[in-house]
């Protein structure tokens, strides 16, 4: 059975279950987590020394990585997130394997300036690495058309930059019994997710209840938008996976509004709609970034212009107040995820794209 490196700099981060639930669904290739930090909670794989990751992250040093790579004899890596990508192609061509780059969102869309002003040394390694990644990689995998498009506009070779959806786990979805007019929003707490175009839509909503789940720098900010404009919100704060999706699946429809971020910043799929979909929970979001990827607008979910809470609010009420519209988008949104995002499926396409790159 051939090997393959899943590597991603920090594993079991709660945004992102998709990253393992991907490496579980491998079935004819062995994934082999390897870490720049250390794993946690009960998770396996291997870790580079304290010593090794700041030369690491700063693309001083290749040689730890490239040994590891050599003594685990793994045939590809698969690098999560294109700033991964970048710290580890070194490591790569010294170990002579091919490296496979999924694309999920900021690492497509943030701007060169954004990254090199942000004072994130994994993030400036990037964008001094982005032509070197784009001439030397394999493979490269935006997870919606939109990012394809946008990692194709930075030089990134046609032939090799392949649209991949990672899917979901569909094995083990809970059910709950819905509360009627609520409303659930996930995602970090940041410009990018839209939360105050989504209090200022719930203003014009006042008999419906939002939850958030998520935590970010933009907390106090949106209490205090809510105090202002007299909107009850709860602010859940990070919540592990099978929470959230308990909570998802209690709630009336799922909204993810998101806007392009101040550094350019855009969204790759918005995972989470995936989720609600399976679960046959409607869905309103805006037409923005990779999202029209999950949604089909009118048909699975409703899709909304970015910025626009009036129509935002137009759209929520819509699914809040009519049943036969809400068991219409959640019945053709489970449907859709179940044929086109089943993270069985979707990890059986990675394999024999990684068939291709390891010959």
């Amino acid at each position: 059975m051939p090997r393959v490196a899943i590597v991603r700099h920090t594993f079991g981060v709660a945004s992102e279950p998709f990253v393992l639930d991907q490496a579980r669904a491998f079935s004819r290739w062995e994934p082999v987590l390897v870490s720049r930090d250390d794993l946690r909670n009960g998770l396996t794989g291997f870790s580079l020394d304290r010593r090794d990751r700041a030369s690491h992250t700063a693309g001083v040093s290749s040689r730890p990585l490239a040994r590891m790579f050599a003594d685990l004899k793994v045939d590809a890596v698969l690098a999560h997130f294109g700033v991964e990508a970048a710290c580890a192609l070194p490591a790569t061509r010294r170990a002579g394997v091919p490296l496979a780059t999924v694309f999920h969102g900021f690492d497509a869309t943030t701007t060169t300036s954004a990254l090199l002003r942000s004072r994130k040394i994994s993030w400036i390694t990037y964008a001094r690495r982005l032509s070197s990644l784009a001439r030397r990689g394999e493979l490269f995998l935006p997870v919606s058309d939109h990012l394809r498009s946008r990692v194709l506009e930075r030089g990134f070779p046609a032939d090799r930059t392949i649209t991949h959806h990672l899917g979901i786990d569909l094995s083990d979805l809970p059910t709950e019994v819905v509360e009627p007019n609520s409303v659930v929003h996930v995602g970090r707490l940041v410009p990018k997710k839209g939360h105050a175009d989504l209090i200022r839509a719930m203003a014009q909503l006042p008999e419906a209840r939002l939850t958030c789940v998520g935590d970010g720098p933009l907390l106090g900010e949106l209490q205090s938008l809510a105090q202002e404009l007299d909107v009850a919100v709860e602010f859940r704060g990070v919540l592990d996976h099978a929470q959230t999706l308990r909570t998802i699946a209690r709630s009336a429809v799922l909204c993810l509004p998101s806007t392009t971020g101040p550094t350019g910043d855009q969204e790759g799929l918005g995972q989470v709609l995936l989720e609600a979909g399976a679960m046959g929970r409607p869905v309103v979001a805006t037409r923005h970034g990779g999202i029209p990827s999950a949604v089909v607008d009118g048909v699975t979910g409703l899709l909304v212009p970015e910025d626009d809470p009036a129509s935002l609010a137009a759209a929520l009420g819509r699914v809040l107040r009519s049943p036969r519209v809400s068991h219409r988008l959640g019945t053709a949104a489970a449907e859709h995820v179940r044929t086109n995002f089943d993270v069985l499926s979707q990890t059986a396409r990675l394999e024999e794209l990684l068939d291709g790159i390891s010959r």
